[in-house]
């Protein structure tokens, strides 16, 4: 097992912020607290650079149980404090990370995979990158130019002494540079990687980002489809009801955004294992693998679902919109399932089944208008003459 430890680096001014931004707080945890947590759970040691308000910040480390070292030389500018952690580094190092703790919702499991290309190759430099090209997956070749590279650089323990050497001109984005022959780039599923938070404003995006991740962004589902190479036709499919949903999540009052992101990761993602045997399970386990159970409900249950008592669920949502899509084009539930029935005219179990299912989604639109108010199948149905 790789020894591993990250720089965090928190000793700048935080002058645009106007307020210690390592100290800020995301939730119930403070910004510093939330970026170590990420490296801890992932078995890499943090160790924070501090300069301008050490004390404030030092503070958070001792009840953080986490390791300080002050740079003295802060007001020299970022690159001072990576060589600050360098010197700080123990000898037994393998890989280390850098990155400022004003990009604090990195996903652990981007660590993590860092950690396992690390372990699988003889890469000097490692970068996450995010592919969310909505089409295709990137060519390899092309991830250095087309992928959105984010943080943090993985980094062997060789390279510590090349840093300390360096005399910073272009920081350490120029020093790396020069290690472009072993340099890999790595998809990962993490939009947070890419997010800083330099302004009130970046914080306030950020506090509200926080509250979501529990479910991928959008970015994060067209990365998820480029990682499991998804055909073209179902992309276009989970677009289209995406958009039947997003039209349906319009009109329902006071949705929450975790309510309306779980909904639209939903539709996005419901078709994930579409071709394979029972695909709405297969895509279920399939989502928890890459880190995001709480949408797994949603794809478990797209085929078949009975209503609920009370409010209108997520879960719900995301059925009623696959049934109002018809390949690319929209439909009504009827139409929808008497072609299917048509198809199975010589079976009637078959067609019996079919039957309960239409009994069962008109159920679950009933439900949908109460909640919105609206004739939805109206709604959609003249969207789609229009």
């Amino acid at each position: 097992m790789l020894r591993a430890y990250a720089i965090l680096l928190a000793a700048g001014y935080s002058s645009r912020m106007g307020r210690c931004k390592p100290t800020l707080h995301l939730g119930d945890k403070t910004t510093l607290q939330t970026l170590a947590d990420a490296f801890i759970q992932a078995g890499v040691t943090p160790i924070v650079v501090t300069g301008y308000a050490s004390e404030k910040i030092e503070q958070e480390c001792k009840r953080l149980n986490l390791q300080a070292v002050y740079n003295a030389n802060f007001d020299d500018g970022m690159f001072s404090s990576v060589q600050t952690g360098c010197n700080a580094l123990p000898d037994d190092a393998d890989i280390f990370f850098i990155t400022p703790v004003d990009i604090p919702l990195i996903r652990s499991s981007t660590i993590t995979a860092l950690l396992n290309h690390a372990a699988k190759t003889k890469a000097n430099v490692i970068h996450p990158i995010l592919d969310d090209s909505l089409l295709t997956p990137l060519p390899e070749f092309l991830h250095k130019t087309e992928g959105k590279r984010g943080h943090p650089p993985c980094l062997r323990a060789s390279l510590k002494c090349e840093i300390l050497k360096y005399n910073g001109d272009g920081g350490l984005a120029k020093l790396l540079d020069q290690y472009t022959d072993t340099t890999h780039y790595l998809p990962v599923l993490d939009s947070g990687m890419l997010l800083d938070m330099d302004t009130p404003e970046d914080y306030e995006k950020l506090c509200r980002i926080q509250t979501l991740r529990s479910v991928p962004s959008v970015q994060e589902c067209y990365a998820i489809w480029n990682a499991v190479a998804l055909p073209t036709h179902i992309r276009n499919h989970s677009l289209a009801v995406t958009e039947v949903a997003h039209r349906i999540l319009e009109k329902i009052p006071d949705n929450t955004p975790l309510f309306k992101q779980t909904v639209i990761s939903g539709t996005l993602l419901h078709d994930i294992a579409k071709g394979v045997p029972q695909h709405a399970n297969a895509g279920a386990r399939m989502i928890t693998e890459l880190g995001f159970p709480a949408v797994a409900p949603c794809i478990a249950t797209h085929s078949k679902l009975s209503a609920t008592e009370g409010a209108v669920t997520e879960a719900e949502l995301v059925f009623l919109a696959d049934k109002f899509i018809d390949g690319t084009s929209r439909c009504t539930l009827e139409r929808r399932y008497e072609e299917k029935m048509a198809c199975y005219a010589a079976s009637p179990e078959v067609v019996k089944a079919i039957q309960q299912k239409l009994l069962q989604a008109q159920a679950i639109l009933h439900k949908a208008e109460l909640a919105t108010g609206t004739d939805l199948t109206a709604l959609l149905t003249k969207e789609k003459r229009s």
